[in-house]
């Protein structure tokens, strides 16, 4: 019944997106908005006719914009917070592709305003769940240790939870944390955090534009289930040499942009380095540890070339490393680590006519772990990683006033090299998991979709993906015994089809204008997720492995339906919204039972479980856009279960990451030219975890009972955070800023986890167990960082 359902709403999507009609009493006025001191494509601005004031539109993230009006003279507006508005006559008498410059303002007031950049408003379009995040928003927050990170600011809206305190981890309606697509310029972030998770791999700096997208993805976006977190570096500075950066307690950073040829092209390179070895070095030099010198870094650059005022070329790459070493002073134990995420990217913008547009992209992204370490006379190896390989064509083309289209193709070749092992010892033993082979797999897509403007009312939006999965060799199919040894193998050449998978993914939402102010939405997506990443609670290490799905594992899918309501108040000086959903996954994976990490000669697919989840919840939202106080209150109310057929003897049991209240509140203060305010306070439900809840003597060893799965709820979560941000006079081109910030004001002890600890002898049973709350900043903790601009 169920497949029947989704070949209908298939079918359905194909008829609807290529029965569209023409309706050619419209003439279409398109075209780019640029900042005329730097040549960036300005993202976010309003453009709209005077005359005409219901018709209008939001530049995308290359600064373009498309609107249709009968033919006559108009006044084009442009207007973008931060820029002096402009007003242009034009005559509509043909279709018109014009080139727009603002010029950004002078006097101080604006730079500390421009936090309230205009964003499309949320009863406009019919994305559901979907949000952009401005860096000058993202950089106003309290933050930990004075860096400003996208990922904690994501955590803040409603439907997204927090992976733990302090931790950049997300977890969205319900979805595990592979269940997001992480983009950085089109290459998957395949881990997207520094330092265990507690900071992420995006240097503010570097960043331009933030776009999250919860669950209703467009059909361009496939290969996870719960959300998009689209990232998009800044172009250089076309006009002239810049020079940003900024000086914190652990890491500082330095960005560097200026034309290559002016007005043709540019550059942007932006670095950042912690200093974490460093300043613990006298701390832990005379301790048994002999010090633990750990640091990352990341590298962001960029060249955009304009070959003609039709075509863009860029090429941007990254470049990021955690690196460090433990040991103990007397040499019996010595051990090194790294892991990072590597990404490349060539994009060809070109376009064809004023309706069709082009993007054409190639893309390597590259994420490796590597742990290595001595001790006893054994050697040890361990090794995980994934490389991408992909190319992508994106089109976009209006055709009329009605239909605006989206198609292209996917092209992804995966190697995924799953955890090995290796060790050699004095004497000749070793242990050499080279039985687990490197996997390989394609993966492509089509997809089309229409905006389809059915009334003036009614907008809908159509959408079908239709992707494949084909794992190839050399891959071993191995059958085990009951003693889990290999007794049976079937074996798959370089190259070879091993197993291959096709899903249709339709999606549909729609808006229908109650008035110009308020708008009902409703979605309905389908998709499916082909790689994998089952997270083990054992490993303090960012050892997880990204598996594809291949014989042994089917691909993981998910349904999701969402209704809500949006309203814009006072000119969209406020906006708020009631967004409910409902999403029920296929296929979803766990370890089994009893199973804990080891170098067992093995595949890792072969100790997973499959199962299916449910999650369903209501967010609301409310955000006041302008003025001297800013901010948002989000808070979302959810249930998120999980149901294995070999876990928890079949029963349902709360998700780790189900959370029953989530409540996050948001403030900016503009307190005079010079200082601004903001606060941040959240309060969450306790994540789920699993306990003892018996123990019994066996032979004088204390032995555990654990209770159901998940069936524990640690103490809730909740957190102030305050920040003050001073802008400092300029003086010789050089425009800097002081944030002071205090994370955790009132010193709470959230729990980061629990162990139970046991004293007392055992062997005349007099042992007593608690359950015990380990909390990583339990204190206030404060810090500072100076902010500059040369130019």
């Amino acid at each position: 019944m169920r497949n029947s359902i989704y070949s209908f709403i298939s079918s359905m999507v194909l008829l609807l997106l290529w029965g569209t009609v023409s309706a050619q009493d419209k003439l279409t006025l398109s075209g780019l908005v640029l900042d005329s001191g730097t040549g960036k494509a300005i993202v976010g601005a309003t453009v709209y006719l005077k005359e005409r004031q219901a018709t209008g539109a939001v530049t995308d993230a290359s600064g373009r914009f498309s609107l249709s009006a009968p033919a006559g003279s108009y006044t084009v507006v442009v207007k973008s917070l931060g820029y002096d508005a402009r007003e242009q006559a034009v005559q509509l008498n043909q279709n018109l592709n014009l080139r727009l410059q603002l010029m950004p303002t002078v006097y101080d007031v604006q730079e500390v305003e421009v936090i309230a950049k205009r964003q499309p408003p949320l009863a406009e379009g019919t994305a559901m769940g979907q949000l952009e995040l401005p860096m000058e928003t993202i950089k106003s927050l309290p933050v930990l240790f004075g860096e400003t990170d996208i990922l904690k600011t994501v955590q803040l809206f409603p439907g997204v939870q927090s992976g733990g305190e302090g931790n950049t981890g997300f977890y969205v309606r319900g979805g595990g944390a592979d269940q997001n697509l992480v983009l950085l310029d089109k290459a998957t972030v395949y881990n997207p955090g520094h330092l265990f998770n507690f900071f992420s791999v995006f240097n503010s700096d570097a960043i331009e534009n933030t776009t999250l997208i919860k669950g209703n993805m467009p059909a361009r976006f496939g290969g996870r289930l719960s959300s998009v977190l689209d990232v998009e570096m800044k172009d250089g500075n076309i006009s002239a040499f810049q020079a940003d950066g900024g000086i914190g307690l652990i890491a500082s950073r330095l960005t560097v942009q200026g034309p290559i040829a002016k007005e043709k092209a540019s550059f942007i390179v932006s670095g950042r380095r912690t200093y974490v070895d460093v300043l613990t070095e006298p701390f832990l030099k005379n301790t048994e540890q002999g010090g633990v010198p750990y640091h990352f870094y990341d590298l962001n650059g960029k060249v955009t070339y304009r070959m003609s005022d039709k075509d863009r070329l860029y090429l941007s790459g990254y470049y990021g490393r955690d690196e460090g070493q433990f040991k103990l002073s007397d040499g019996r134990f010595v051990s090194n680590f790294f892991w990072g995420n590597s990404s490349a990217t060539l994009r060809w913008n070109r376009l064809f006519s004023d309706r069709h547009f082009m993007n054409a992209s190639a893309v390597l992204s590259h994420y490796d772990f590597e742990f290595n370490w001595e001790y006893g006379g054994f050697t040890t190896l361990v090794q995980t990683g994934v490389r991408d390989y992909s190319f992508n064509l994106d089109f976009e083309y209006t055709p009329n006033v009605r239909h605006q289209l989206q198609y292209g193709v996917n092209y992804t070749y995966h190697k995924l090299r799953p955890r090995t092992g290796q060790a050699e010892g004095l004497e000749g033993a070793s242990f050499n998991t080279s039985r687990i082979k490197t996997k390989f797999a394609h993966e492509t897509a089509f997809y089309i979709s229409d905006d389809w403007n059915v009334t003036d009312k009614l907008l809908v939006s159509l959408g079908l993906r239709s992707s494949h999965f084909i794992q190839v060799g050399p891959f071993n199919f191995y059958q085990f015994n009951e003693n889990q040894q290999a007794v049976d193998s079937t074996q798959f050449d370089s190259g070879e089809r091993v197993k291959s998978f096709h899903t249709f993914e339709p999606r549909v939402s729609l808006r229908y204008e109650i008035n110009r102010s308020s708008s009902f939405k409703g979605a309905f997506t389908r998709s499916a997720q082909y790689l994998h990443l089952v997270s083990n609670a054992y490993t303090t290490l960012p050892l997880d492995v990204w598996v594809p799905s291949s014989a042994i594992i089917e691909p993981q899918k998910a349904t999701q339906y969402a209704l809500g309501y949006f309203r814009s108040i006072a000119d969209n000086q406020f906006e708020g919204s009631v967004e409910i959903y409902y999403k029920e996954m296929e296929n979803q994976l766990e370890y089994r039972e009893g199973f804990a990490p080891g170098p067992a000669n093995r595949d890792l697919e072969y100790e997973f479980v499959s199962g299916s989840g449910e999650s369903y919840g209501i967010e609301l939202f409310l955000r006041k856009n302008f003025g001297d106080l800013q901010g948002w209150l989000g808070y979302t109310l959810s249930r998120t279960t999980r149901a294995f057929p070999d876990l928890n003897q079949g029963a349902s049991f709360p998700a780790r990451f189900d959370r029953r209240h989530d409540l996050s509140l948001v403030a900016s203060y503009k307190l005079s030219d010079r200082w601004t305010l903001g606060s941040t306070f959240i309060y969450g439900t306790g994540q789920a975890t699993t306990l003892p809840v018996r123990r019994y003597f066996i032979e004088g060893s204390v032995v555990y009972q654990y209770g159901d799965r998940n069936s524990f709820r640690m103490e809730p979560t909740h957190r102030l955070d305050l920040a003050a941000t001073l802008e400092s006079k300029r003086k010789n081109n050089i425009q800097s800023s002081w944030t002071f910030s205090i994370y955790n004001v009132y010193g709470r002890r959230n729990p980061f986890l629990y162990y139970i600890d046991n004293e007392g002898n055992s062997f005349n049973q007099e042992v007593t167990l608690q359950a015990k709350k380990v909390s990583i900043i339990p204190f206030p903790l404060p810090s500072v960082t100076w902010n500059f601009t040369w130019k």
